[in-house]
């Protein structure tokens, strides 16, 4: 919600509670009952003095019993909006207007709750009857800015679109993932590895695209469409160098603690100017917010990944993760851990097929108004599923991911980047262990 919202809220809601004072010393037929009256004084203290939480909970626990009472009604919907719990008030709105059909302040509270929710078209519904009505100078202005300030947020929310462009000058140390061991054994034999199978370091740069656009269809509901493209040039080992593009489209369901998403991803890597890989898939995750700070979710990937140089290489993947957090205005952090299965699609290349097991953790941190550091450590557990035809024993492999990044925003749109990174393979096979080191620096700009 807007600036101009937040502070319509927070004006109103002490008018509405001294509103509620005046309506407390008005005795009343229905306000007779000494016991409802000191259930109101003590939730409009509450509200008085910004103890929203128990303000609610008070009204909460005596719903049952005061439900359809106007002015218990009145003052429960003030503390469910504050605690956001904006359904609920939104049914104690209601029941308000169905005795007090004319009642401004109640009218005006439904839209605030509509706008805090984000359904902008009801909300628009409601301000726009409220001019219709006999209003103070004062309210009338509050009501105009709070319309205005809906049909600003009902224009972001049907649409958005974000651009991001990076360029980053770096060095690997290992960009064949070569061996660190010139010699393997076979059968019992030692052989000596040719150069091209050892471990070649260079320089790179690195260009990247991303799109981000979001197509909002209800205050709930919406869909997403990611696009990212990257270009990598290496200085001397230009065999190397690689297009990797990917599209993700999907749909998004949220509603207060709960998120739904699902969607399809098409990508593809190409090698030295020739398309090396193609993969395409279907996604979805549930995400659950605990509290306002801590979160969990579970997410399951199906994908279909198609090699054109080498049929063998072909394999499904399917992948289960669960995901827990916690997140704050300084500091996010994330626990990931799953399982992934990857068959290889044809018999031959059984033996590139492999399952693994991971952990994954990762904590950012914002230094200041404009630096964010970032540090993620990956672990996998690999098994493949069959023998290796050449070396006549199966791989068991494990793999230590290590990143860290700082980002610094000179502005709104353009930041610095500094980013290392270190990779880790221990194989039962020899051949295939490696280490590696990554580092790059580079500027992003963002529109």
């Amino acid at each position: 919600m807007s600036l101009l919202l937040r502070c319509a809220q927070y004006v109103f809601i002490p008018l509405a509670s001294l509103f509620s004072s005046i309506c407390l010393a008005l005795d009343s037929p229905s306000q007779s009952d000494e016991s409802l009256k000191k259930i109101l004084s003590e939730i409009n203290a509450h509200i008085i003095q910004k103890n929203y939480r128990s303000a609610y909970q008070k009204a909460e626990a005596e719903i049952d019993e005061w439900a359809g009472e106007p002015n218990f009604d009145f003052l429960y919907a003030q503390a469910a909006l504050e605690h956001a719990k904006y359904d609920e008030a939104i049914f104690a709105l209601e029941r308000v207007l169905v005795s007090w059909p004319e009642h401004i302040p109640s009218h005006y509270l439904l839209g605030l709750t509509y706008a805090k929710q984000k359904n902008y078209s009801q909300a628009s519904g409601v301000f726009s009857n409220l001019l219709n009505a006999q209003l103070s100078p004062t309210m009338r202005e509050r009501i105009s800015r709070a319309l205005d300030a809906v049909e600003r947020n009902t224009q972001k929310l049907e649409q958005s679109f974000s651009h991001a462009i990076s360029l980053a000058l770096g060095h690997d140390s290992n960009v064949n993932s070569g061996a660190l061991d010139d010699r393997i054994v076979i059968g019992g034999l030692p052989l000596t590895l040719g150069q091209s199978s050892l471990k070649t370091s260079d320089n790179f740069m690195r260009f990247k695209y991303r799109f981000r656009g979001s197509w909002q269809q209800t205050q709930y509901q919406g869909w997403k469409l990611d696009v990212n493209f990257s270009d990598q040039r290496h200085k001397d080992a230009d065999q190397y160098d690689r297009y990797q593009g990917s599209i993700r489209f999907g749909y998004e369901h949220k509603k207060e603690s709960l998120t739904l998403s699902t969607g399809g991803q098409f990508g593809v890597l190409t090698l030295d100017d020739n398309t090396y890989q193609q993969d395409i898939g279907l996604y979805g995750s549930v995400q659950y917010n605990i509290t306002p700070q801590y979160f969990t979710a579970l997410s399951s990937f199906v994908f279909s990944q198609n090699n054109v140089q080498d049929r063998n290489l072909d394999s499904r993947i399917y992948t289960i993760q669960g995901s827990a957090g916690y997140s704050s205005a300084l500091w996010l952090l994330r626990m990931d851990m799953g399982y992934t299965w990857q068959p290889a699609r044809y018999e031959e290349g059984e033996h590139y097929g492999r399952d693994y097991n991971f952990i994954s953790g990762s904590v950012s941190h914002k230094t200041g108004e404009k630096g964010l550091l970032s540090f993620k450590a990956q672990y996998r557990d690999i098994e493949h599923r069959a023998d290796h035809p050449l070396f006549l024993s199966t791989r068991n492999e494990e793999l230590v991911i290590l990143n860290l990044n700082w980002r610094y925003k000179w502005s709104q749109a353009l930041s610095i980047d500094l980013s290392a990174s270190y990779y880790d393979k221990h194989s039962s096979i020899t051949l295939y262990s490696y280490d590696r080191t990554e580092w790059f620096t580079g500027v992003r700009y963002e529109f």
